[in-house]
């Protein structure tokens, strides 16, 4: 089997992105369109995470890969969430 170059940096960023875009409108489309809920995108979001663990890590080294993943995510999300935010001080 031949080895592929590894993926450039820019490379694997808009990879990423597209590819997280497409995702997502489908992780909630298509619950929605069904007649489901928050809940029921919720728990498409878990089931397809615990997949992905399954399918990529072996018993072990999953927890902790979830840990790091958990982490990242909170980090990512208050980044984006706060960065904007306009701080009002006394004066």
């Amino acid at each position: 089997m031949t080895e592929r170059p590894p993926l450039a940096t820019e490379a694997a960023a808009e990879l990423h992105n597209r590819l997280a875009k497409q995702i997502i409108r489908k992780l909630v489309d298509e619950p929605i369109a069904a007649g489901g809920g928050m809940s029921d995108i919720m728990m498409l979001c878990e089931s397809v995470l615990v997949g992905v663990m399954i399918e990529c890590f072996q018993l072990g080294s999953d927890v902790k890969m979830l840990d790091i993943i958990v982490d990242r995510a909170r980090q990512r999300l208050a980044k984006v969430r706060l960065e904007d935010i306009a701080i009002k001080g006394c004066g």
